[in-house]
């Protein structure tokens, strides 16, 4: 696990976009909802919106830089621990886009009614890693493709999960939405990251 880490850790600084692009998108994405002047209970909205979009935008090249480079291949002929290599990756991208993403939020945006500074930022981090893994599945479904509107998908999927944001973010009903957002998080981060190897596993075939 180290050295996956160190490995994502390193990409990250080495290709300075993986930081900045996603940040770029999600506060343009932002300032436009800003702009647009829209009411103040759309406010938490604009949040959700704007970092769906984004998740879903750096989904495509989550996986894409190392399969096209052969990375993924020779982790699998050296019998490398996948989910090990993957959730490094989930941890990097978390402490370098997601936190960054939701200190922004929060500068911009403030507290949603009812809801504590803890509270918002549990919700907030646990709706970013619930979507990410989400979309980097349907990307790698199709990375052969090099289509990533695939990740489209994935989208039904997260039906019930759209409306559990709406009960935290725009309505601040913490119980029991918060529950049933752990529920959906544990789901992503087991169950989903544990099909995104196996996939990996098929597409190197």
């Amino acid at each position: 696990m180290n050295n996956f880490l160190k490995r994502e850790f390193l990409l990250f600084f080495n290709i300075p976009k993986n930081i900045y692009l996603p940040l770029s998108i999600y506060s343009i994405l932002f300032v436009i909802f800003i702009a647009l002047g829209l009411p103040d209970n759309f406010k938490f909205a604009n949040v959700f919106i704007s970092s769906f979009i984004t998740v879903f935008i750096i989904s495509e090249s989550s996986y894409k830089d190392d399969f096209e480079s052969g990375a993924i291949e020779q982790m699998i002929l050296e019998d490398k621990n996948l989910i090990s290599y993957v959730l490094s990756k989930l941890f990097i991208q978390t402490v370098f886009v997601f936190i960054p993403m939701l200190i922004i939020g929060l500068l911009f945006s403030g507290l949603p009614q009812n809801l504590s500074l803890t509270q918002f930022s549990a919700s907030y981090l646990a709706c970013l890693l619930t979507l990410s893994p989400f979309f980097n599945l349907g990307s790698i479904v199709s990375i052969r493709k090099n289509n990533s509107l695939n990740a489209l998908i994935i989208i039904p999927f997260l039906v019930p999960f759209i409306f559990l944001i709406e009960g935290l973010f725009i309505s601040g009903q913490w119980n029991p939405n918060f529950y049933f957002l752990m529920a959906y998080f544990v789901f992503s981060i087991v169950f989903i990251n544990l099909l995104i190897v196996e996939v990996i596993k098929i597409q190197i075939r």
